[in-house]
């Protein structure tokens, strides 16, 4: 793919003059042709960095300032700038190459400018201070020499071209930096987010073998004292409540081990539902019936209040039930004696069904409702912390809730209350 040339403006009120810069830089053709021994005397004198007469250049020519200035806005607005400008001083009738330049410069702060005058009464140093910087402002009298033009304008063309390149590179260089900044940030984000799940995991096997433990104790207990006779023979009384002590400890090691197997399918999406038609009014009131013996001796006031004519819903009945169970249950353990939970079932306004339970205990502050939600998170991780359990119950019935297509909403108070709002679309109404 060939090189952009150069585009070269030039202003000068005379025809000839304008005619001469063409001839000079426009000579490419012509030197091909020079003679050979000429090309070698070039090569003795300026070496092999001399000016090329190849130098592909694009040249605008203006006979007066205002002609150069709309160029260079013509330039601007197609992203095609000039990298040289060869200005006349004294442009009559019209504005002069220092004013030119000015407007020029601040239209094209990277172009460089060469002025050319015959008149010595200009002085460069007057025409730095009104065009700055003079790093980009050049000049030479006239009659100027043919390969002195040409040097100009390879050697200021050449500058230009790598000050673009540069600030290209800049401005690649400034976006790899960003895009790793933003990477640092999201490594550093998902190196917490591992780091939080790797302690929540760790609270929570901890917490886990507690829960194990201390059924396990009271079963090989009591099933030793049994064992061993020590309150006389088997029919005695004391045995039936040991045996009824041996039953709960294992039907509470069952669940925990269910909620573990559950979350852990569902995490590598192995979950299935067992579809069927739901009821939800029907699992409400079983709900109700198996967590009553519960919330009546924590002294907790249990009401329900269901629409009439709920819809059957298309789902996995179990799992349902035990989505509002673990509701209930989180709502009693966290709520004081003398406190209410209740639970509302209604027609939703976009046609599905949503069911609620609302309690009056400690609530979760809104820093920690996100952790409360994470499968292994608890607010509380720690061994001795006031209430038992695994802390999975929420986090599952999440993730059940939403394997039926549905939504889990959390809002909470410290210390005045937890609702927990389930909502199952219309596409689940049976």
């Amino acid at each position: 793919m060939g090189v952009a040339p150069y585009r070269i403006l030039i202003a000068d009120d005379e025809p000839s003059i304008l005619d001469a810069y063409s001839s000079v830089l426009l000579a490419g053709d012509k030197g091909k042709q020079a003679d050979a021994g000429l090309d070698d005397l070039e090569a003795e004198l300026f070496g092999d960095s001399r000016p090329s007469a190849d130098q592909p250049y694009e040249l605008q020519l203006c006979r007066q300032g205002q002609q150069a200035i709309a160029a260079v806005k013509q330039a601007a607005a197609d992203g095609r700038p000039f990298s040289v400008a060869f200005l006349d001083v004294r442009m009559p009738p019209g504005m002069n190459g220092v004013e030119t330049a000015k407007e020029i410069r601040g239209i094209d702060p990277g172009l460089n400018i060469v002025f050319v005058t015959g008149y010595s009464d200009t002085d460069p140093r007057d025409m730095a201070k009104i065009v700055p910087p003079v790093e980009r402002l050049f000049y030479v009298a006239k009659p100027f020499q043919p390969l002195e033009l040409q040097q100009f304008a390879s050697a200021l063309s050449n500058k230009w071209r790598a000050e673009q390149d540069l600030v290209v590179a800049h401005e690649l260089l400034k976006q790899q930096y960003a895009e790793l900044q933003i990477a640092n940030t999201e490594l550093s984000q998902a190196k917490q987010r591992a780091e939080a799940a790797s302690r929540m995991k760790t609270e929570f096997l901890a917490n886990v073998s507690h829960e194990l433990r201390t059924p396990l104790n009271s079963i090989i207990g009591f099933s030793e004292m049994i064992d061993n006779e020590a309150h006389g023979p088997i029919g005695h009384d004391k045995y039936r409540s040991y045996i009824r002590d041996i039953n709960a400890s294992g039907q509470h090691l069952l669940g925990v081990v269910n909620d573990i197997l559950d979350i852990s399918k569902i995490e590598v999406g192995e979950f299935e539902l067992q579809e069927d038609q739901v009821d939800v009014a029907e699992i409400i009131e079983t709900s109700l019936r198996i967590v009553h013996e519960r919330a009546e001796r924590a002294g907790i006031g249990v009401t329900s209040q269901v629409a009439p004519a709920l819809p059957v819903l298309r789902g996995d009945a179990r799992r349902v039930r035990q989505i509002l169970l673990n509701l209930l249950s989180n709502s009693i353990k966290f709520t004081a004696s003398g406190g209410r939970v209740s639970v509302r079932a209604a027609n939703a306004p976009a046609g599905g069904v949503t069911v609620s339970v609302t309690d009056s205990g400690i609530g979760i502050a809104a820093e920690d409702i996100e952790k409360a939600m994470m499968p292994f998170g608890q607010v509380d991780g720690r061994l001795n912390r006031k209430y038992e359990g695994t802390g999975l119950g929420l986090p599952l019935a999440k993730s059940l809730t939403e394997l039926h297509g549905g939504r889990l909403t959390l809002q909470s108070v410290v210390g005045e209350g937890t609702t927990v709002t389930l909502e199952f679309p219309a596409a689940r109404v049976a």
